[in-house]
């Protein structure tokens, strides 16, 4: 798979999962705990081991990632794609930028038009953020409710017991 389409496929996955990728090694194969605490010695996420068992399968199901062992999970490399299209625009933008005149109405009108871009780009981004940091807290919030609620079976099959002791 090359780098344009594994960074396609990604960008589609939670956000949880984006950061649990780069804590899965390439040449060997490690288990869910030990990327979960990879992931958590590099304070990437918060996120509770059934949080990261889950991104692990979403990223196994679209292909990202691998099990070749039950239980250990490892990427195989992207192949790095060369695109001689970028080069050819950057060049063209740098030329453009380079060559600047007396502004008119429609320069400035331009101007400011790029301007509404760019800060568009940073809301996008800055709210991408946000809702990665949101799903993150449900995340760990649902993982949470889930180890509440097996605690509150155990309780009560204890209180059970209790009574038939009694």
């Amino acid at each position: 798979m090359n780098e344009s389409r594994q960074q396609q496929i990604l960008a589609g996955q939670s956000s949880i999962a984006q950061k649990v990728f780069g804590y899965v090694p390439i040449q060997t194969s490690w288990s869910v705990p030990a990327i979960h605490a990879a992931t958590q010695a590099a304070k990437a996420t918060g996120a509770a081991a059934p949080a990261i068992r889950r991104a692990l399968g979403e990223l196994k199901d679209a292909g990202l990632i691998r099990e070749p062992v039950p239980g250990k999970f490892q990427r195989d490399a992207a192949t790095p794609k060369l695109r001689k299209d970028q080069a050819v625009t950057q060049v063209a933008k740098q030329t453009v930028v380079s060559i600047k005149k007396p502004e008119g109405a429609l320069d400035v009108l331009a101007a400011l038009s790029g301007e509404v871009v760019s800060l568009s780009d940073e809301f996008s981004k800055r709210m991408k953020a946000l809702a990665g940091r949101i799903e993150e807290v449900a995340l760990s919030v649902e993982a949470e409710r889930e180890s509440n609620a097996e605690a509150i079976v155990k309780a009560k099959r204890l209180q059970e017991a209790l009574r038939e002791f009694a």
